[in-house]
């Protein structure tokens, strides 16, 4: 259960939103002088929800409606995926609405909607989501922010039983809570265990830089998750008294997206809430604050080491009532494509050899209609706090002076222009889960909601106006009168001299003229004729799964299958003979860098030169390392298939292994490691496959200091075989025309020298073993003294035999509800413990089971013996019908959802040839599910699940004990 911090504002016409068929936030719209016609049905739901006065055609597809009690709803038929539901019920109550001894009461509420309601029994909501096929978790959610909770449901199919299940639920959320006090007092171990897994020292940061930034709000007050003392001692009456204030009709909006009949679910929809009456008087909007606009320019740190070196500058201004209109959308638009550049500028300084800082960027963010931030903000090298501030002042500095250049604009317009189209090819399989989430948050009435053809319309009228010298003036008006800017420093030590220092290098800064940008010159790209295309030699099928194989005389072998899952979204793969495989026990980091070959460049072409050729083209620089292969997958569309083939046949053969990249890497090496250890999850997931694997270095995370002498100079000739001669296979799938794919590959990778025919098998390089000494290990994080984390493995084995992998995965599932049911539910001991199985495809009889809780470093005796207790009782008596039933259902639903994705099969597709034997796996896996029995279960507990082949380990802090 998420709980977000801070709601950015999206720019206009971003790409995130255009996928989303929604828009730019604004204030609320009414009527206005000077605007247009409206051009929406003037009725109550279109008040409702905002956009009755607007100029901008909201989509006709939604059924907009409200009920005489006000509640809202919204309803649209989208069927991808085919024959599924999702439903978001969201309520306009937060932390902010917290009185001070309610503090984390508005997310204790969220989870007491899933502990007993008037026709639902304490404990019985879960299991009844889960005999329906819903995974607790993966389908069946809720978030709780400083202003809303949104409570979530994807139902895997459209029936009529699984609706009204559905709508009832969320009926018994917004009115029929017991909030029994027994069951609010069983509820406070799991809502403490998650505030302690939460209790990091990002969000420590996050704290400390609103209170700083923020002093005349509550903000760093309320954090939704809440103090302590609130959480162990708030009787159940403080928990009724936020519901029965704010749980209201008036300030909830139920959302539903998916394969069904509109007009059908909302006769069902006003039949569940139309009744629905708040009770008791209703609770005033909170104040939350303000900002002090006249505050003079400060300073301020947080300091830990384990954060990353960073640097900020923030100013602010009075939110600003402007109705949603095309106006505003042309002009957020022209102010999107300055903030956009100021980015793309710190990116590219960013990736300069010497550069001080490891990224960059220009950001705002809307305060709940209270004021406007702008930040322009970076990652900065360990220790350069005071270059990394004068870079993002004076870069953000010489925008305001000089403003931005017809080159610079002209990409983000491509980039912008290209987003719309794929969007817009897109728009009958968006998914029902983005379209839901984007018609919640319209709830707010600061949107209309639109389709992507409107979009395009706005960007193609406004687009033209759009010169560097309209959106430098754009870009000044945007950030003139904001408040004096405000510093912000985060680092592993305090700053010699505090405040003081840092505002001094600030001011210093400010007194450095800056020169007016650089004029960019366009380059071609340089590798787009790789010779004569490839001549085919083999061609076949497999008809039950659509996939299409070829050879080409060099001996590339090249794997389709085109879906309509994503309409002109395409996925590539490459694999490359070679991969970590090439490492040995004697240099086991012989081939790390591989895993970077991206940032390298190509020889004629640097990393950010690749961002400029191909802006305005859904093409990726992806290419890395995998365990047995070289290379990567990228999504691209069926229009720029052909450049994003060239791209990847490009780092092949011309990989440019060039001195900025390396030297990115190695700023960013020392931020990564300095939180190894910094909370339970980072130092196990830092150490634990080494012991898991008998101590194989190959499996170690190596030290800092050997990554840091790494350089391509080693890597270059251990490659280069491998890049010149290993075996290839390409894998594609999705929306694209099988000749259009063959003619691209044949032209690129097909045209190549000819490869080895096949895949080395390296098997001694494949010999890994479970670890032999199973002695119990401590591992020590430097988190606070409370956190800590268990895991229980067994060895297991590989994932060959299906029938076993699938019923191991069966049982770990059982394993699963079982301790979440004690755990959780009986001891509330944790919010989500865990259990689990990894059979690797890459090392023979090498894989592992797993139970896992992160619990109070107090209970992880009490934590160690219920797990192996669990263990035991799978192993003395089949599971009951009702559990089996409860770990299948949600495994078999999500596997056929999985089958409607094309990330799916992309892994079948990409090693059709090498590896067709894995293709069963696709034809019989449900077939296996479903077979599985409560005595297959019992009878591999008994083989695996035994206390003498357990290891456990633990992590606890550097402060336990103390």
């Amino acid at each position: 259960m998420t709980s977000p911090f801070f709601r950015r504002a999206a720019a206009a016409l971003s790409p995130l939103l255009l996928v989303a068929a929604t828009a730019v936030a604004s204030a609320p719209a009414g009527p206005a002088a000077g605007l247009a016609a409206p051009v929406n049905p003037q009725t109550d739901a279109a008040r409702a929800w905002n956009y009755a006065d607007s100029d901008l055609p909201v989509d006709p597809n939604v059924i907009f409606g409200v009920l005489p009690n006000g509640m809202k709803y919204a309803l649209l038929h989208n069927g991808t995926p085919k024959d599924s539901v999702v439903i978001r019920m969201r309520f306009d109550v937060g932390s902010f609405d917290e009185a001070e001894d309610q503090r984390g009461l508005a997310h204790f509420l969220e989870h007491m909607a899933f502990n007993g309601s008037t026709h639902v029994p304490e404990g019985e909501m879960i299991k009844l989501l889960e005999r329906k096929g819903l995974a607790f978790g993966a389908d069946t959610n809720a978030s709780t922010g400083f202003d809303q909770t949104v409570y979530k449901l994807d139902l895997p199919h459209a029936t009529d039983d699984l609706i009204d299940t559905g709508l009832m639920l969320m009926r018994e959320t917004a009115s029929e809570l017991t909030i029994a006090p027994e069951a609010v007092d069983r509820e406070r171990g799991v809502i403490l265990s998650e505030r302690r897994a939460r209790d990091t020292y990002q969000l420590r940061g996050l704290i400390e830089q609103l209170a700083f930034q923020m002093p005349g709000m509550t903000v760093a007050n309320r954090i939704p998750v809440g103090t302590e003392a609130v959480i162990r001692t708030a009787p159940a009456a403080r928990l009724r008294d936020l519901y029965d204030r704010t749980y209201r009709p008036e300030r909830a909006t139920l959302v539903m997206v998916g394969d069904f009949d509109p007009k059908v679910v909302e006769a069902k929809v006003r039949a569940r809430f139309a009744d629905w009456q708040g009770r008791g008087p209703a609770g005033a909007d909170p104040d939350i604050g303000t900002i002090d606009y006249r505050r003079a320019t400060a300073a301020g740190e947080f300091v830990d080491p384990a954060i990353g070196d960073t640097v900020a500058i923030a100013s602010f201004k009075p939110w600003v009532v402007v109705p949603d209109t095309s106006a505003k959308r042309a002009r957020n638009l022209a102010e999107e494509i300055g903030e956009a550049i100021v980015s793309r500028r710190l990116a590219r300084i960013a990736l300069d050899e010497d550069s001080p800082i490891l990224t960059g960027a220009f950001s705002e963010a809307a305060g709940w209609k209270v004021f406007d931030q702008i930040t322009v903000s970076a990652v900065a090298r360990q220790g350069a706090w005071k270059e990394a501030l004068a870079l993002v002042e004076q870069e953000y500095r010489r925008a305001v002076d000089h403003g931005f250049t017809q080159a610079e604009v002209d990409e983000q317009l491509a980039i912008r222009r290209t987003a719309l189209r794929n969007a817009v090819a897109g728009v009958t399989t968006r998914r029902s889960a983005t379209l839901a989430d984007a018609l919640a948050g319209a709830a707010e009435g600061d949107f209309v909601f639109v389709r992507p053809e409107t979009l395009q319309t706005l960007f193609d009228a406004a687009a033209p106006t759009l010169d560097a010298a309209a959106v430098t003036e754009a870009f000044r008006k945007r950030v003139a009168g904001m408040s004096p800017p405000l510093v912000w420093v985060t680092g592993k030590t305090p700053v010699a001299g505090g405040a003081d220092a840092m505002l001094a290098a600030f001011r210093e800064s400010q007194q450095v003229a800056v020169a007016p940008p650089a004029v960019a010159t366009g380059a071609a790209f340089a590798y787009t004729d790789f010779g004569a295309p490839g001549r085919i030699v083999s061609d076949d099928r497999i008809a039950d799964l659509g996939i299409r194989r070829i050879r080409f005389a060099n001996n590339v072998m090249l794997n389709i299958k085109t879906t309509d899952f994503q309409k002109d979204k395409v996925w590539l793969s490459v694999r490359v003979d070679g991969g970590t495989l090439l490492a040995t026990r004697d240099d086991p980091t012989r081939v790390a860098l591989a895993g970077s070959l991206a940032v390298g460049g190509l020889q004629a072409h640097s990393f950010d030169d690749l961002r400029t050729i191909f802006a305005g083209k859904t093409v990726n620089p992806s290419f890395g390392t995998g365990v047995d292969a070289f290379g990567g997958s990228a999504l691209t569309s069926s229009q720029d298939f052909r450049f994003q083939a060239d791209l990847m046949a490009a780092y092949l053969t011309h990989p440019g292994y060039r001195a900025d990249g390396l030297a990115l890497i190695r700023r960013v090496l020392p931020q990564r490691y300095a939180a190894n250890d910094a909370t339970p999850a980072a130092v196990l997931a830092r150490d634990v496959g080494g012991i898991l694997a008998d101590g194989d270095p190959r499996a170690q995370t190596p030290p800092l200091a050997t990554l840091m002498t790494l350089d391509w100079a080693g890597l270059k000739p251990t490659i280069a075989d491998s890049l010149a001669h290993g075996a290839i296979e390409i894998g594609v799938v999705g929306d694209i025309d099988e000749a259009a794919a063959i003619q691209a590959i044949a032209a690129t990778f097909g045209a190549l020298p000819p490869r080895r025919a096949a895949f080395d098998p390296r098997e001694a390089a494949r010999v890994r073993h479970f670890a032999a000494d199973r002695s119990e290990r401590t591992l020590i994080h430097k988190g606070p003294a409370d956190q800590a984390e268990i895991r229980v493995y067994w060895p297991a084995r590989d994932d060959s035999d299906l029938a076993e992998a699938m019923r191991l995965n069966l049982l770990m599932r059982a394993m699963q509800l079982e301790l979440t049911e004690e755990l959780r539910e009986r001891l509330g001991e944790t919010y989500s413990p865990g259990a689990g199985a990894d059979l690797s495809d890459e090392f023979p009889g090498y894989g592992w089971l797993l139970a896992r809780s992160n619990v109070d470093y107090k209970e992880l005796k009490a934590t160690r013996a219920a797990i192996f207790a669990i263990a035991k009782k799978l192993r003395d008596q089949p599971v009951d019908a009702d559990l089996l039933d409860r770990a299948r259902r949600p495994l078999l639903e999500s596997t056929t959802k999985a089958r409607r994705e094309n990330a799916y099969w992309l892994k079948y597709v990409g090693e059709a040839t090498t590896h067709p034997d894995r293709l069963d796996r696709s034809r019989n896996a449900i077939a296996e599910i479903e077979a599985a029995t409560p005595a297959d279960l019992q009878a591999l507990a008994r083989r695996y699940l035994t206390d003498d082949r357990a290891l456990v380990i633990r992590a606890v802090s550097d402060k336990a004990g103390t």
